[in-house]
């Protein structure tokens, strides 16, 4: 890829004035430019570093930050990003090509920060090239999941300690920010508790959303009145439970880890193996376990809105938005009807059943997409009003499983 002639074509282009049918182009080549701008950064950043442990020169976080004008803790990402990409060449390639973002390579380096070890480090740098492809084929939240499937297999014999160490380390703290005069909270949790704090938060987050005077309100600005409410009392009339949903197959709760196992909270976060029995025998868990039987998730014209059940089995199938590469997550997703329950008499049956976001919804309804689910893969096709093919995708869990 020569940068030179891509930085022309885009220099060249009337980009006030492009067509509906350049922007792509544009968008490419400009991607192409930013691939190969983080992968000159990151060989800097690389090359920063050396100097510093050869005593030649100063940190390389400061350097970062004085050259890009980025904070310190922005320094330190780009810096561990280099020192990944490094021992993971496959995955610098792509990024130089523009077939993956900075935000692909972050996930990578954050997953390496989480191994307790050398031995299982190197481990995870032997799968760049499958990562590497699952980072072109997925979104950054997709590959995120990917690769902490890959990690915790290698880190699975010491999961259970890391959970207890994770208990041990949580911390929160709480401040006044003298330039703004507003005071500050921040906390990191072990993740069976920031499950059920974030549950409380999203359930008072809606309650609150239905009353007047919060109209036109962000969502983040809801959510501080949420947790001052959750905290010092006078909370909205919420009353969904605190409750923690862990997702694991049959055979992994049964026998244990395998490598197609699915085992983690409903928002992808990983768990030891340990940790999930204990939740299943817990009174105010809901272990979803896939592939079961025994539920009714059918209920045809019996009611219009989805049941808790089935709203549990899209959860299990299901972490954002079922239109393809939208990360928006499931608990803040619409139950939508292919078939409209109103106007084509539509069954309320999981067959006929998605969760959609918002904006996609208002596409689908509004802007006259069309969605074409098979019931039997859960593939999705989206087409656009003009019969083109937006996107094509599956449920992430079935893609994960698929892929393993």
């Amino acid at each position: 890829m020569d940068p030179t002639r891509l930085i022309e074509r885009l220099e060249a282009s009337d980009l006030d004035a492009a067509s509906a049918a350049e922007l792509p182009g544009l968008f490419h080549a400009l991607r192409q430019v930013t691939g190969w701008a983080a992968t000159v950064e990151a060989r800097l950043s690389r090359r920063a570093a050396e100097l510093e442990a050869s005593g030649e020169g100063l940190p390389a976080a400061d350097i970062i930050s004085r050259g890009t004008r980025t904070s310190p803790r922005q320094a330190k990402r780009t810096e561990r990003r280099g020192d990944t990409l490094a021992q993971a060449p496959e995955m610098e390639r792509q990024l130089a090509a523009g077939r993956i973002s900075t935000e692909h390579a972050d996930v990578l380096a954050n997953a390496v920060a989480k191994l307790d070890d050398d031995e299982q480090r190197a481990a995870l740098f032997e799968q760049q090239t499958v990562l590497a492809e699952h980072a072109v084929a997925e979104t950054p939240a997709q590959f995120s999941r990917s690769v902490r499937s890959v990690a915790d297999r290698l880190a699975a014999d010491g999961g259970l300690e890391r959970s207890e160490r994770q208990r041990v380390a949580a911390t929160l703290t709480h401040g006044m920010n003298d330039e703004t005069g507003m005071g500050w909270i921040r906390a990191e949790l072990h993740p069976d508790d920031y499950q059920r704090v974030a549950r409380r938060i999203d359930a008072e987050v809606a309650s609150l959303r239905q009353r007047p005077e919060n109209e036109g309100l962000r969502r983040d600005q809801l959510a501080a009145r949420a947790g001052v409410a959750l905290i010092c009392g006078g909370r909205a009339t919420s009353t969904r439970p605190a409750e923690v949903i862990v997702l694991i197959d049959h055979e992994t709760i049964s026998t244990g880890l395998h490598e197609r196992s699915i085992i983690e909270y409903v928002d992808g976060a990983s768990m030891p193996v340990a940790t999930a029995r204990r939740h299943a025998c817990t009174a105010n868990i809901i272990p979803v376990v896939l592939d079961s039987h025994g539920m009714s998730l059918d209920v045809g014209r019996g009611a219009r809105q989805a049941t808790p059940a089935q709203r549990r089995a899209l959860r299990s199938m299901y972490r954002t938005c079922a239109i393809g590469a939208c990360d928006r997550g499931f608990d803040h997703c619409e139950i939508h009807h292919l078939l409209e329950w109103d106007e084509h008499a539509g069954p309320t049956d999981l067959d006929n059943l998605l969760p959609v976001c918002g904006f996609h919804h208002h596409r689908v309804h509004e802007g006259r997409w069309r969605l074409q689910l098979d019931p039997s893969t859960r593939q999705l096709d989206v087409f656009l009003p003009d019969g083109s093919l937006h996107s094509r995708s599956r449920p992430d869990l079935l893609a994960q499983r698929t892929a393993a």
